[in-house]
């Protein structure tokens, strides 16, 4: 088999009617559906029901995973030679999709990921492109942790990897898809593969984990910390202290004592230097708040 499209699913029937009907409909037929199921109740297994395919493979999970144990849990349980993972409020934006993924992989054998361009469309239809720039690309297939300083891959509905025990760190949720990234493309010494073409539509919705994390100031600090301790970034370059340092200002964290009121067992620690960077990035953001759009 060549592809594992993986969806970890969560209640709303609509949305993942709305990604399994996308997957259907794609001209590349070589795929088994790997649905792993959160919700608290059956009503996606009783939608599942009505697709009459033999290449679904449904799960329930016994007690809700969350994310990401439950993309973890259909990458266990997939048998492909790739893995597409399309969370169940995304879908595919066309019938040739998939195999453009695909040959992406085929094309690339020395590389274990690919990404696409994507499309955020919103209830109400609004929809917003979503292009990596040459200049991220240029930055991250010369250092993978280049990511770190902001991803404009995109969600992980945007990528296909090779199935090799590749898995999301469960410590994370907001910066998941960033490590993960990271992760795959390190392993093959900074190598993927990107198209610009839009293959994969974004359901943005108030559903979404990471809208739910845009309010969260502690998960988003404290996952920035752990990603910029987890890959040593304090011996690279002076940019990503910076971008931590920016990230935290911005949140109106600009010292050790604010940042120990938020995260008391954090180790990290404000220098002088810091103090004043982080709090020049603080009163940026407060001027720009004061200012006409």
């Amino acid at each position: 088999m060549k592809v594992s499209i993986c969806i970890p699913a969560y209640k709303h029937v609509n949305f993942l009617k709305r990604c399994l009907d996308s997957v259907f409909e794609q001209d590349f037929t070589d795929f088994e559906v790997v649905i792993t199921d959160d919700s608290p109740d059956d009503s996606l297994l009783k939608l599942v029901e009505t697709y009459p395919d033999a290449r679904i493979r449904y799960f329930k999970n016994p007690k809700a995973l969350g994310s990401p144990l439950n993309w973890n849990e259909g990458i266990k349980q997939a048998k492909g030679e790739y893995i597409k993972i399309l969370h169940h409020d995304d879908w595919f934006s066309s019938p040739q999709s998939l195999s453009k993924f695909v040959r992406l992989m085929d094309e690339n054998p020395d590389m274990d990921i690919a990404f696409s361009a994507s499309c955020d469309i919103d209830n109400q239809n609004k929809q917003r492109p979503h292009i990596a720039g040459s200049r991220f690309l240029s930055d991250v297939k010369e250092e993978a942790e280049s990511i770190y300083m902001g991803n404009q891959f995109g969600a992980p509905s945007v990528c296909i990897f090779r199935n090799k025990d590749y898995s999301f760190d469960p410590n994370l949720i907001w910066l998941v898809d960033i490590d993960f990234y990271m992760q795959v493309i390190m392993a093959r010494n900074n190598r993927f593969a990107f198209t610009p073409e839009i293959l994969v539509n974004i359901g943005v919705s108030e559903f979404q984990i990471t809208r739910q994390c845009l309010t969260a100031t502690k998960v988003r600090i404290s996952e920035k910390i752990y990603l910029y301790e987890k890959y040593s970034l304090n011996k690279k370059s002076a940019k990503y202290r910076r971008s931590l340092l920016r990230y935290m200002g911005r949140e109106g964290i600009h010292n050790t004592t604010g940042l120990k009121e938020i995260l008391p067992n954090t180790d990290f620690e404000f220098s002088v230097y810091d103090t004043f960077r982080a709090y020049m990035y603080y009163l940026k953001k407060r001027i720009r708040g004061f200012l006409p759009e």
